[in-house]
């Protein structure tokens, strides 16, 4: 507004007096707005937190209703372990009971076997021929009853009661001990059940004639050919064929996948957008990342949070950790786009000049230049996830709208509206405004504001004039907690890109 000139009569009325209410008129309808929507939000709040209580209430109501529950079910579990304990028992001694009884009339019936089998009489053409014979006969006045109480030690008997030399008396068991190991089914050439319970082997009945030996299947290759087939499938055999160290092999290169881009949107400055990118990107290297901040302006503030003394636009610069710690390198490139060169074969060139300096980065952080609509177009054909800092006052409130509507006018590359996510930069909870902003923008928003937010302190500010970010400023703060819980939730969105050695072998040096 410019300043009015001095009236010549106090009477005199202003030219610009209708610009000023329609200014007035204007705002105060805004902020009234605003103290309504306040006021209405501070209602929500308190409707929520006693359906919070209520849920609360019921939520320990059904807890103990279900614990009373769960104890009677174990009772209830631990009567029926018991009984079955107890039935499990009484049918234990049940079945020893039975095999006892088993056993007994077993035994009894051994002993009766064994009897009747040494009183029945000798018959007399059991006795041994003086001339060798193949093998012994059954006796024909043996039924399959008798069979097992017909012993050793009762055919010697019979054999004893004749006279007979003795290499003829040998000759049947000699004949029969080389039968047993010429057949198959001996013991020599693999176990084989008896006939019946007790039964003698040799008492058995002659096995069938053994199946003609199979003939080896037909060699269809020849030995070499077998070792090129084989060798040409698995490596380690082809050591073992040639007998030498298998020469040493190229390294196969791994592959990189595409690395996930963040670029961090305003509408306006003062909200801390810089800051933010050069901090989160700090908070990455911590777990282990090679990030790359990626800076739109021409003269930006960016590496000065990284200990730099100068600006070197185009220049690819790496930033490394002090001493010995773990933390990976930070590269940062500063692009100005519209001294690019002009795009060549559809490609667009700030997209060229992003993908040639992030090789072997597992993640790219762009600062998109404030308010740069040119700038943020071209960004998007990369695909990125656009977060947006705002802070918890009346502007923030206000521009989110003109930012939802930019971004539905312009889609990504798979031509669909770019949803941003938002979080609430320079934030103190102990404000009511910043709590009532906050509600507002969650209602707004939905689950795109993110659950936390980056607490106000002034050592973000104290960090850069010292040349560093706040993580390492004051680690210990709990500003860094939330640049923590920030990098955490970038990392769950999308992993960094990393190389891939599958299917690579391992090789000695």
């Amino acid at each position: 507004m410019t300043d009015r000139k001095p009236l010549a009569d106090k009477n005199e009325t202003p030219e610009d007096v209708a610009t000023l209410y329609s200014w007035a008129n204007l705002h105060g309808a805004k902020y009234r707005d605003f103290s309504a929507s306040r006021a209405q939000t501070r209602e929500n709040a308190r409707l929520r937190v006693e359906q919070a209580i209520e849920s609360e209430r019921r939520r320990s109501q059904q807890e103990t209703e279900a614990q009373r529950a769960a104890e009677a079910e174990r009772a209830a579990s631990a009567v029926r372990e018991a009984e079955a304990v107890e039935r499990e028992a009484e049918e234990g001694a049940r079945r020893q009971a039975v095999q006892a009884s088993q056993e007994a009339v077993r035994l009894a019936a051994q002993q009766t076997a064994q009897q009747r089998g040494w009183q029945q009489p000798r018959p007399e053409r059991l006795a041994v021929p003086t001339a060798a014979m193949p093998a012994p006969a059954y006796p024909a006045q043996l039924s399959e009853p008798d069979l097992p109480a017909f012993s050793a030690g009762h055919l010697n008997r019979v054999v004893s009661s004749t006279p007979a030399p003795a290499s003829a008396r040998m000759a049947p068991f000699a004949a029969l001990h080389e039968e047993n190991h010429a057949q198959p089914g001996s013991q020599w050439a693999g176990a084989e059940p008896r006939a019946a319970a007790g039964r003698p082997a040799w008492l058995a009945p002659d096995r069938a004639e053994s199946a003609a030996p199979i003939a080896p299947p037909a060699q269809d290759e020849t030995l070499q050919g077998s070792r090129d087939r084989l060798t040409s499938r698995w490596f380690a055999l082809k050591g073992v064929f040639e007998g030498a160290m298998a020469p040493a092999e190229a390294v196969a290169a791994p592959s990189v996948s595409r690395a996930p881009i963040l670029a961090v949107f305003s509408l306006a400055g003062g909200v801390g957008k810089t800051s933010l990118v050069a901090t989160l990107g700090r908070a990455l290297s911590a777990r282990g990342e090679r990030v790359l901040l990626v800076d739109t302006a021409a003269y930006g503030l960016l590496p000065f949070f990284f200990g730099a003394r100068d600006q070197r636009p185009g220049v690819l610069r790496t930033f490394s950790p002090p001493g010995a710690s773990g933390d990976a390198p930070v590269q940062l490139i500063t692009i100005d786009p519209e001294g690019l060169a002009p795009d060549s074969a559809g490609q667009d060139a700030l997209a060229q000049e992003i993908a040639r300096n992030a090789r072997g980065a597992g993640r790219v952080l762009v600062d998109l230049a404030t308010a740069s609509g040119a700038t943020t177009r071209r960004i998007l054909k990369m695909a990125p996830t656009v977060l947006v800092p705002v802070v918890p006052d009346m502007s923030s409130v206000v521009s989110v709208g003109s930012i939802e509507a930019f971004f539905q006018k312009n889609s990504s590359a798979a031509g669909k509206p770019v949803s941003p996510y938002y979080v609430l930069n320079q934030f103190d909870p102990s404000l009511p405004l910043h709590l009532d902003v906050r509600e507002v923008l969650r209602e707004q928003l939905g689950d795109r504001l993110l659950p936390f937010a980056l607490r106000r302190t002034p050592a973000v500010s104290e960090a850069l004039a010292e040349g560093m970010t706040v993580v390492d400023y004051a680690p210990n703060s709990n500003v860094a907690e939330d640049f923590g819980s920030l990098a955490a939730w970038v990392k769950s969105l999308a992993a960094p890109a990393g190389a891939s050695y599958r299917g690579v072998r391992w090789s000695e040096r």
